[in-house]
């Protein structure tokens, strides 16, 4: 039985390759630093004895009750362990970015500028999307 499987590009499969090596790498960035938070290696910015106190706070409360960053305020907290979780869920987030930026180099060696331009045009719009430079709902 021959099963016909569809072609896959050599652009395709780097990107496959990336994404996945970047997806295991945020994974386990994830699990080291939640482990940090957890064992309390890094003191968080909300202690634990006093989340329950937030729990039921709608967002802006709660940022108002404790002191917490909007945007990207959170890099100034990185060190404290309920922060630093957010290392691996900036790395997954940025995960797109990274594979078009490796596609495009890729593309653009190949000649392929029409490709090459479109990719470095989406990296352009992910990096203006999470900066918070297009404005925002608020």
């Amino acid at each position: 039985m021959e099963l016909n499987l569809p072609k896959v590009s050599e652009e395709q499969l780097q990107y496959a390759k990336w994404l996945d090596a970047g997806t295991r790498v945020g994974f386990v960035v994830l699990i080291a630093t939640f482990f940090v938070y957890a064992s309390g290696v890094s003191a968080p910015h909300v202690p634990f004895a006093d989340l329950p106190r937030y729990w039921a706070l709608p967002v802006g409360e709660y940022l108002a009750a404790t002191g917490g960053p909007v945007g990207w305020g959170w890099l100034g907290l990185v060190g404290r362990g309920d922060y630093m979780n957010f290392v691996g869920i900036a790395l997954l987030a940025a995960l797109t970015v990274l594979c078009y930026v490796r596609l495009s180099v890729t593309l653009i060696l190949r000649r392929d500028m029409v490709g090459g331009l479109i990719a470095v045009a989406e990296i352009a719009v992910l990096i203006i999307a999470a900066s918070g430079l297009a404005g925002s709902a608020h």
